[in-house]
């Protein structure tokens, strides 16, 4: 069921998640830094999945880092000891030079939504944000079954400490 919840809300890629009791706090339901990182772990799932070799060879070549510049975590409900949880990925916004990806968390069985994340990233060379290179949104296109949406091409959010 919760594979099937995510496919209808349209992600294109599902990976089950292994929890570990270590997993769960003392209140004995699934610890929000838990969530956090299934959340990073399905990133780097998806990209290996979907865009590897071709995106993880150029940001080795080029010597460009990957970075989240903003995550953003709704919890929707408690993920409790036992439970089985299964997670999805998808990148379908663009704004300046950030690429906005989904993330959703629900229960394996019955697919109640457990988290949602919305992570900004962008690409950064020496400490300054380069763009993506057009390829990239080709490749994403392809690996998503639809183009990126384009929001407002213009926005230039500023990056690094403030000044």
């Amino acid at each position: 069921m919760g594979a099937e919840a995510l496919a209808v809300d349209g992600y294109r890629f599902v990976s089950a998640l292994e929890s570990a009791t270590s997993d769960f706090d003392q209140q004995g339901h699934l610890n929000n830094v838990a969530a956090v990182r299934y959340f990073q772990d399905l990133r780097i799932a998806f990209v290996m999945a979907r865009l590897a070799p071709r995106w993880t060879e150029h940001l080795r070549d080029e010597g460009l880092v990957l970075v989240a510049r903003e995550l953003h975590v709704l919890y929707e409900s408690e993920g409790m000891p036992g439970e089985r949880f299964v997670g999805a990925v998808r990148i379908r916004l663009r704004q300046g030079k950030a690429g906005i990806m989904e993330e959703r968390l629900v229960e394996s069985t019955t697919g109640r939504a457990v988290a949602r994340a919305w992570v900004v990233q962008l690409v950064v060379r020496d400490g300054r944000v380069v763009d993506y290179p057009e390829w990239y949104w080709e490749l994403l296109a392809e690996a998503e079954g639809a183009p990126v949406r384009v929001l407002d091409p213009a926005a230039r959010a500023p990056w690094g400490p403030p000044s």
